[in-house]
């Protein structure tokens, strides 16, 4: 059982509902592809393809016109699809536990598996339910009598806000998907009626290859960055802070510099000591389960003072393999002893979300290079409840003894762990 599991938990539920966005995604990223790869096929054919074989005008057309109609199939039955969901009402029995989900209606009984289930928020009434993201771009809701009920049910399968993080999108990935299929020829029109007029008033000399490459790039780069800009905005909510990440930039909120967290009209406000405050739209239901999330998070994110001697773990600038030496030469001196750090405190330090990501990663190297003999599942659990996804790579590789220097690059991406901490 993992170390944050409770005990098996059955109760009836009366709704539960299927939902399959992952599915959706492919299709649409497949609607994408078939509207635009066969018009750069022919275009590309067209100009570099040898005399003998060079298509003409009319098949280019004829090709790029049978697969934007295809695209078009394909972008609506992803439209149905993401936002479709099966519901199934009466009295379903739910057991959950370590080895996962099971769901008995009758004689029939569906099982799930702990590993196929990805985090759980529970949403607070007057619906009370609990989302589960399964993988495989999956969404099992199951109604729950209270919220106490849904936190009994996470807390079974090991996804309380001690043991996991939770991932969700604000948004719909149709938005996405309208706006790629709508940018890529409003696109096409405007940078050619661009070029065209750059080249009509003498401001653009190229021969054909050239005008015609300048204008499938342009026309690709610009439908790229139109439904990027669309993408939904996705944030995590860890023990340590919530990463918010728009199509553009990131923003990161450690939980001890959150002064105000606020459920308003639909919207998630998040207010920080310092900097802008961070206001996502999200829905009445979400914003609710979002922001209870996030207050129990950071409720519990207090690890309390640095156990005397955490500076020695500290990397300071060392490089992977001199950093992994000086903490086994700590450990085979018996310094780390003499510094006042117990395993104990080791432990301390890797489980808490307001300690720096350098210290957590050495107290994670130090456990392995002791041979802890709970050494893997301490750091797993530390990789799966932080919100940051550079530290969670880092600490999945030392958990594995295999971390290196790209991982803790990756971990670095927010050196200052402060709340003005940005990047684009």
């Amino acid at each position: 059982m993992p170390p944050h599991a409770d005990p098996s938990f059955t109760f009836t539920s009366f709704r539960i509902t299927h939902r399959y966005p992952g599915l959706g995604r492919i299709l649409g990223s497949l609607a994408l592809l078939l509207s635009v790869g066969s018009f750069v096929v022919g275009v590309l054919a067209a100009v570099l393809a040898p005399p003998s074989l060079r298509p003409t005008d009319s098949d280019v057309l004829a090709w790029s016109g049978s697969s934007f109609l295809a695209g078009i199939h394909l972008a609506l039955m992803s439209a149905l699809v993401t936002a479709a969901y099966r519901s199934q009402r009466g009295a379903v029995l739910v057991a959950a536990g370590a080895d996962g989900l099971s769901l008995t209606r009758g004689a029939a009984t569906r099982r799930i598996p702990r590993a196929a289930i990805r985090s759980g928020l529970v949403v607070p009434e007057p619906r009370s339910r609990v989302a589960l993201e399964l993988r495989g771009g999956r969404q099992l809701e199951v109604q729950v009598k209270s919220e106490e009920e849904g936190a009994r049910l996470l807390a079974a399968l090991g996804l309380d806000p001690e043991a996991r993080r939770v991932e969700v999108s604000l948004g719909s990935a149709g938005r996405e998907l309208a706006a790629g299929c709508v940018g890529l020829p409003v696109a096409m029109i405007v940078w050619l009626l661009t070029l065209w007029l750059c080249s009509a008033i003498g401001l653009l000399h190229a021969n054909g290859v050239t005008w015609l490459v300048s204008w499938l790039s342009l026309t690709l780069l610009s439908a790229w960055l139109i439904r990027r800009a669309a993408r939904p905005v996705r944030i995590v909510v860890g023990s340590d802070g919530v990463l918010v990440e728009r199509p553009f930039s990131r923003d990161w909120l450690p939980c001890t510099d959150l002064t105000e967290i606020e459920a308003r009209d639909g919207h998630l406000l998040l207010r920080r000591g310092h900097g802008r405050p961070v206001e996502l739209a999200a829905g009445r239901d979400l914003a609710d389960a979002l922001a209870q999330r996030i207050r129990e998070a950071r409720e519990r994110g207090t690890g309390g003072a640095a156990p005397r001697g955490a500076e020695a773990l500290e990397r300071r600038g060392r490089d992977v393999a001199t950093w992994r030496e000086d903490l086994r030469k700590l450990l085979l001196a018996g310094d780390y002893r003499t510094t006042g750090l117990t395993l104990e405190d080791v432990r301390h330090i890797l489980g808490d979300p307001s300690a720096p990501p350098d210290r957590r990663l050495s107290a994670a190297l130090l456990l392995r290079i002791a041979d802890h003999p709970e050494a893997q599942g301490l750091i797993r659990i530390a990789a799966e409840t932080t919100a940051d996804d550079g530290l969670r790579a880092a600490l999945e590789r030392a958990a594995e003894d295999e971390i290196d220097e790209a991982a803790l690059t990756r971990a670095a991406r927010w050196p200052s762990r402060s709340p003005s901490a940005r990047t684009s």
